[in-house]
């Protein structure tokens, strides 16, 4: 039974009726009209066609076999086991969760969606988009429904089998103005963030666009906010003159102020002219002014951004055509502390009183704190025409994206030419004045990057089979890209300028069949079974073509239970922004486990030439039980993946990936962590299973069909779901010679058990969500490594966040809301890390591990954001 409440419909024949303007059967959760044109890469051959077709059919009236209704409808039919929503969620639904937009919404219904968190396929009507950035950013209260669809239909539609697809369904009008104010303060202090917001949002029918601008601050969180062992003893910014090793500085000068002298301020008057003992004696007898260098050391970066996005879609003849804009810029900085500086006064230069060599340590005021950089800007541009022509449903789909970055890293100070002048004795250089900032030593990075792609994407019913339809799904896409990088500033490298153009083209075949129906056929007692089978391949510039292949099984042999099953093989090769992204480098805070201590060395990234090809292949089994139909889900999962050759990011830094990678790995002579190189890397295999589980509960008063329910009667809904993922085997192995990497075991500190839940409870205008996730305790073997020194163990860790919303207005009245200020006023409060938890690292002697302090590695800890959000 479909309930369609005050919608134009078209009147559906019975089944076995025949007619040639019979449209095809409306399928809930899929489509909620059939497709009637297509938008293709010939845009003149398509357009001239769809006109044609147009001049039969007004733009915006009805067609001639539809009649329009005034009431709730009630349409009996049947559908497709792959079409119906595996949960499907309503207005009342969706007010429960509070969310500010659908994004925020997807982000909290995602255990719904898939408990592995990974991003579902959008539809929008039941219709592909060409981006997700526009409508990401509709206020919830714009949808009708959202459907969650069953994995056969990722399958029907062309996607992977692996694939979930989540249908928005927008109301048949709305409009609305929209402000949102939020503010972010870490509850220890320190660090604190604003974000504002502005939209307007508008859906006529099947015309709907939407505008949004979006600011957002970050201030950086500087050392000295958290209790820390100082990095590096107190800073004298202004200079000074001391001892060689901290030794006297000259017995002359010791006995002129009447106490030995290991240590002086700059005279007041030697930035015009040599200095004189008696001139240091007297600024002998001041106190130097010292510095906490941790006040200019930021745990955290600051940061502003901006975004903005224009978008619309509507019909265009018999077509359905959008178009989107978006533009966003950022830029993020961080201070790395005062820079060490010290040179060697000759005792013969004319700006020396002393009788034997001192260091001088510059005046650091003009060069300030060393800093790392980086500026981005994106420009995209998305557009979709969807429809139907020849009997093939279509969709076209382009994109253009552009997007520019630059960064940059001081090093430190570059003195050697102030020391030669130094060692010349050179009368006309002035040690004691402000250093130029041209002794900044910086690496700069740039890159540019541009990527224009368009998919045409047809499918169709072959034929009709006892258990339903068949389906063919065909793709093909085309994707040029451009990458251009340069930098420079590295003495040990010389300056490194690069481009690289790709273009890449995707075929994509697909094919899903409905092999048996519960209670129709010869086959009924198997219930619904069908089978989907994908073939594809990528063919690249400068590279042979990689095949992909997909198929998978669905059975369904009673209502309650499902159980799935999916393989894939792709053949796989490097990106352009792995093989020649840009060189960044930034400094980070990691723990050192050979040393066992934080290490802030510098972190490389970017693009390595070296890459190689390779293969991955994945199996999924899923069974799904509902004893209680949708109020009581049980899932149980397995996933195995193996890839083979190829590629995968820098592994976590263990003494045994120090090991297998010595030439990523740069240490000073006495050990000291100076750089990793974290660029993709090849390896020889891969190779990671799971098991999940998940329980999920929906539970909600029982007070009649939800149409008779008046808003203030909405009653409260409860949802509890609970995912389990159990690690089987994680392990790499980056060369056949060597053993592979355990990552579950000594050689990765990975998590064996992740459990994450959630428990929502809300109704209209008052709601609460609290998420959590627990992972199992770990180790790290040092033991036999080089400056190892046992096992650094790894505790249990917990993380709670707790999320608050209400709404006055509705609060009050009980849903009817009166016409005041607080209309449509939404107050969110959301406690991220609500126990402040971090996780505990041992050492072998069951103390702390060096450099694991509370905020060392965790320095945000718990903060609070409040959110005000007012619709208009």
């Amino acid at each position: 039974m479909i309930r369609v409440p005050g919608q134009r419909l078209r009147a559906l024949r019975a089944p076995g009726s025949s007619s040639p303007k019979a449209p095809a059967p409306q399928r809930r959760g899929v489509a909620s009209r059939p497709a009637r044109g297509i938008f293709c890469a010939s845009v003149l051959v398509i357009a001239t066609m769809g006109a044609a077709h147009a001049q039969t059919l007004p733009a915006r009236s009805a067609p001639p076999d539809a009649q329009v209704y005034d009431r709730d409808i009630v349409v009996t039919a049947r559908r497709d086991a792959a079409d119906d929503p595996e949960t499907e969620l309503s207005e009342e639904d969706i007010a429960r969760y509070g969310a500010n937009t659908i994004a925020d919404l997807l982000h909290a219904v995602g255990p719904l969606i898939d408990g592995t968190g990974k991003p579902p396929v959008l539809l929008v009507n039941g219709k592909r988009i060409g981006g997700a950035s526009g409508i990401a950013g509709f206020p919830p209260e714009a949808l009708a429904r959202l459907a969650i669809l069953p994995p056969a239909a990722a399958a029907r539609l062309g996607y992977a089998a692996d694939q979930r697809v989540v249908n928005l369904v927008l109301k048949n009008t709305f409009a609305s103005w929209e402000g949102e104010v939020g503010a972010t303060l870490a509850t220890a202090g320190g660090r604190d963030s604003e974000r504002v917001s502005a939209s307007r949002v508008v859906i006529d029918g099947a015309t709907y666009w939407n505008a949004q601008v979006q600011l957002s601050r970050d201030s950086m969180l500087f050392r000295s906010a958290r209790a820390l062992p100082s990095r590096s003893d107190p800073v004298d910014l202004g200079g000074h003159v001391t001892g060689i090793s901290g030794q006297e500085i000259d017995p002359a000068l010791s006995l002129i102020a009447g106490r030995q002298v290991t240590i002086v301020d700059f005279p007041s008057g030697a930035l015009a002219q040599s200095p004189t003992l008696a001139d240091f004696a007297a600024a002998a007898a001041r106190d130097i002014r010292f510095s906490d260098p941790d006040t200019a050391y930021a745990l955290l970066p600051g940061g502003r951004s901006m975004s903005a996005n224009l978008g619309v879609t509507s019909p265009l003849g018999s077509f359905t055509g959008s178009l989107n804009a978006n533009f966003s810029t950022s830029s993020s900085i961080q201070r790395l502390g005062y820079p060490s500086a010290a040179l060697t006064l000759p005792a013969g230069s004319p700006w020396s009183p002393f009788g034997s060599d001192v260091l001088l340590v510059p005046d650091l005021t003009a060069i300030g704190p060393l800093e790392t950089r980086q500026d981005t800007k994106t420009l995209g541009l998305s557009a979709s025409l969807s429809g139907s022509i020849g009997g093939w449903n279509a969709n076209l789909l382009a994109n253009y994206t552009r997007s520019w970055a630059d960064s940059s890293f001081d090093r430190g100070l570059d003195l050697q030419a102030i020391q030669d002048r130094l060692d010349a004795l050179d009368p006309s250089f002035n040690p004691y004045a402000l250093l130029p900032g041209n002794v900044v030593e910086v690496d700069r990075s740039r890159s540019r990057f541009a990527a224009a792609d368009a998919k045409l994407i047809l499918d169709r019913t072959l034929v009709k089979l006892p258990a339903g339809a068949v389906t063919a799904n065909l793709s093909v896409g085309i994707n040029r890209m451009t990458l251009s990088s340069d930098s420079d500033g590295d003495p040990s490298a010389p300056a490194a300028s690069t481009d690289l153009k790709r273009t890449q083209v995707d075929v994509r075949a697909s094919l899903a069949a409905p092999l048996t129906r519960r209670g129709q056929g010869p086959l009924a007692g198997l219930g619904d079974l069908s089978a989907n089978v994908a073939i594809g391949a990528t063919m690249m510039s400068g590279s042979q073509a990689q095949r992909q292949f997909d198929a998978s099984l669905t059975w369904s042999p009673a209502p309650a239970v499902q159980f799935y099953g999916g393989y894939s093989f792709a053949q796989v090769v490097p990106d352009v922004a792995q093989l020649n992204g840009p060189r960044i480098e930034t400094v980070v805070q990691i723990y050192d486990p050979v040393r066992q201590a934080i290490a802030q060395p510098i972190w490389i990234i970017g693009g390595n030439p070296d890459l190689r090809k390779g293969t991955r292949t994945s199996l999924t089994l899923k069974a799904t039980w509902r004893p209680l139909g949708r109020s009581l889900t049980l899932d149980l999962g397995y996933q195995r993946q193996v890839a083979k050759g190829g590629t995968a990011a820098f592994p976590q830094l263990t003494p045994a990936v120090e090991a297998a990678f010595p030439g990523r790995i740069t240490r000073d002579a006495s050990g000291q962590l100076i750089a990793v190189d974290a660029r993709p890397i090849n390896i020889a295999r891969d190779l990671g299973a799971q098991l999940t589980t998940g329980f999920t509960w929906l539970w909600s008063p029982a007070t009649g069909p939800a149409p008779a329910r008046k808003p203030s009667s909405a009653p409260w809904q409860i949802t509890f779901t609970v995912n389990h993922s159990w690690q089987l085997q994680s392990l790499l192995t980056t060369d056949p010679a060597l053993p592979p990497l355990d990552r579950l075991g000594g050689d990765g500190g990975q998590p064996r058990h992740i459990v994450s839940m959630q428990l929502m409870a809300g109704r209209r205008g008052l709601g609460a969500m609290l998420n959590g996730q627990w992972q199992n305790a770990t180790r790290v073997d040092n033991a036999g490594v080089a400056g190892g020194q046992g096992v650094l163990r790894y505790s249990a860790l917990s993380q709670f966040s707790l999320s608050l919303f209400v709404e006055p207005a509705n609060l009050a009245s009980g849903g009817h809301a009166a016409k005041t200020w607080a209309s449509n006023l939404r107050i969110s409060i959301d406690l991220q890390n609500l126990l402040d938890s971090w996780q505990r690292v041992a050492a072998p002697d069951g103390s702390i591990a060096k450099g694991y302090d509370r905020y060392a590695l965790n320095p945000l800890g718990r903060a609070i954001q409040v959110t005000v959000r007012k619709r208009f």
